[in-house]
């Protein structure tokens, strides 16, 4: 009487499983063991912090690799950082002001229009879901409430002069619009926005 043939390609396949199960367990004790998990630790606080990337807002730079990288311009760094310092007048914070959404002009191809909130979600970079690039940082303190507040904390006022140029108007120091300590750049025209017509 003949024995079957033996089938060596299920003893190879039964080799195999038990080298995968040995390596299964093997990698189970080795990374669940305390000396492992130790080193991963040191590994990780010998690391310097990566300091978190602004989702704010940014002009979106495209690296070689891949994902986008937040980056606000260091120019517009430098001017936001100018704003409601000690060293700057309100007049000059007007200025500022009326520098980005100038900035935003040319870059959009307009002004920013509709209320404070809407301009500074434009300077910002949070006018709707998905909006590349901003031009003012959105962690200022110049941003509160989801508006640009003046140095005394009430938010600015503007008015569209035209298609290229907005009346910008602070409270000033009694928080209150449209009284004798308001600071206002580009009052808007005899007779339009809050200026009352010209006397005959």
């Amino acid at each position: 009487m003949l024995l079957p043939a033996k089938r060596p390609a299920s003893y190879l396949l039964g080799f195999l499983l038990i080298i995968l199960v040995v390596l299964v367990v093997w990698m189970d004790h080795t990374l669940t063991s305390p000396e492992i998990q130790d080193a991963i630790r040191k590994k990780r606080e010998s690391q310097p912090a990566q300091s978190p990337v602004d989702p704010v807002m940014t002009n979106d730079v495209q690296p070689r690799g891949g994902a986008a990288v937040n980056a606000l311009d260091p120019m517009h760094q430098a001017m936001a950082d100018e704003l409601h310092a000690e060293t700057t007048t309100p007049e000059r914070d007007l200025e500022i002001i009326r520098d980005f959404v100038s900035i935003y002009s040319r870059a959009s191809g307009g002004n920013p229009v509709g209320a404070n909130a809407d301009i500074t979600a434009a300077l910002t970079g949070t006018q709707y879901p998905g909006q590349k690039g901003h031009f003012f940082p959105r962690g200022h303190s110049a941003v509160r409430s989801g508006q640009l507040v003046d140095r005394w904390g009430s938010p600015y006022w503007f008015h569209p002069n035209s298609s290229s140029q907005m009346e910008i108007r602070s409270a000033g120091p009694d928080r209150q619009l449209f009284t004798g300590d308001d600071h206002v750049l580009n009052p808007s025209p005899s007779g339009l926005g809050v200026t009352a017509p010209a006397a005959p």
